[in-house]
């Protein structure tokens, strides 16, 4: 199932580069099996929590926590709910550990790195099990991997996402991560700072939306790799909260909100409503935001139940040692726990198509 996701992701992205591909058709989602009486749901106070998203704006796959919002599932559980924004996930996992928010979303890196050092978080969940990104670059000045050598690699923070991509491609092309200059971008300045000839990177790790908006301006912007081909089994995104909350109430009940929206992505009833918010929230143009969306839902980019694929993470634990990014190797058990997420999915039953 996995390998039919990353196919039909594949398809639209490279279509978007310039390349060929057939066109997918959308998954259907399938009738949901009867919850079962047994679990209990746990039932949380009134409360005010805060929930850390990675990415300032969101780019479409991101969207997940404010559909949560925007439809009420929250309210649902008795939660108030703050979505404090982050420029990346280093940033959301820090306001986590510091006690600042209740739950961080984040890509996988910087959570197995702080695990590595001792730091007491565990994923529970995920918006994104799986790569779904291309490594994009300026396409006239670099025409193979090979000219790499001396550009400027854009990243978003050390430690996260777009860092450890860029360097799992350096390393696979053996080409040393001396011999580039890593330079840090926003998130809303990634496209921008790519496309303009003057612009401070000659690389980025881009989302579909993003190379989908790159593409209408700048053609000369190219896909030098496609990074689910790159590194194979690898875990995108996650969520964690301090060990201790792995298995709380209010954890149970966010995280029940959530897995409720990442369904509400493929509910074609709720469409029009998440499209309006996710131009609203993305900032970028409704047709960007339509195609992306189509993308990453016929990619089944959404998890529906668990959220989270042990291949995955012992994949990017890999590649973090492969890369020095870590010194240690991290078990898979000692990183997650899904106590909760099992929970939830026997609670609402599960769907047609698990990860």
């Amino acid at each position: 199932m996995r390998k039919l996701a990353v196919t039909l992701v594949v398809a639209f992205i490279v279509s978007a580069c310039g390349g060929t591909a057939a066109p997918s058709p959308s998954p259907s989602v399938g009738a949901t099996q009867a919850a079962s009486p047994t679990i209990a749901k746990a039932t949380c106070q009134p409360t005010s929590v805060k929930i850390a998203v990675p990415v300032t704006p969101p780019n479409v796959v991101h969207l997940p926590p404010y559909v949560a919002q925007e439809l009420g599932y929250f309210k649902d559980e008795n939660l108030t709910v703050e979505l404090v924004r982050f420029e990346g996930g280093v940033g959301a996992l820090k306001a986590m550990v510091a006690g600042g928010v209740n739950l961080a979303g984040t890509s996988t890196e910087p959570v197995v790195n702080a695990i590595s050092q001792g730091v007491e978080v565990k994923v529970v969940g995920s918006y994104a099990p799986n790569v779904s990104q291309v490594f994009a670059v300026r396409g006239d000045i670099i025409k193979a991997s090979a000219d790499l050598k001396g550009k400027r690699i854009g990243i978003q923070e050390a430690g996260a996402f777009a860092d450890a991509l860029s360097r799992a491609y350096l390393n696979k092309v053996g080409i040393d991560a001396k011999d580039v200059q890593f330079v840090r971008t926003t998130t809303a300045g990634r496209v921008e700072e790519l496309r303009n000839p003057q612009g401070s990177v000659d690389t980025a790790i881009l989302h579909v939306d993003q190379v989908l908006t790159v593409k209408k301006t700048s053609p000369n912007v190219t896909a030098l790799a496609n990074m689910w081909e790159v590194l194979g089994d690898y875990q995108y995104s996650v969520y964690a909260v301090p060990a201790k909350e792995a298995a709380s109430p209010t954890t149970e009940c966010m995280l029940r909100a959530i897995m409720r929206a990442n369904r509400a992505m493929y509910d074609a009833s709720l469409r029009t409503r998440i499209l309006d918010m996710a131009v609203r929230e993305t900032k970028e143009d409704r047709d960007v935001v339509e195609a992306a969306y189509k993308s990453l839902e016929a990619g089944k980019a959404w998890p529906q139940n668990e959220m989270v694929v042990r291949k995955n993470i012992e994949g990017t634990v890999q590649s973090l040692l492969d890369n020095k990014q870590i010194d240690k190797t991290v078990a898979y058990d000692q990183i997650v726990d899904l106590t909760l997420a099992n929970r939830i999915v026997t609670q609402l039953g599960k769907k047609e198509f698990p990860y």
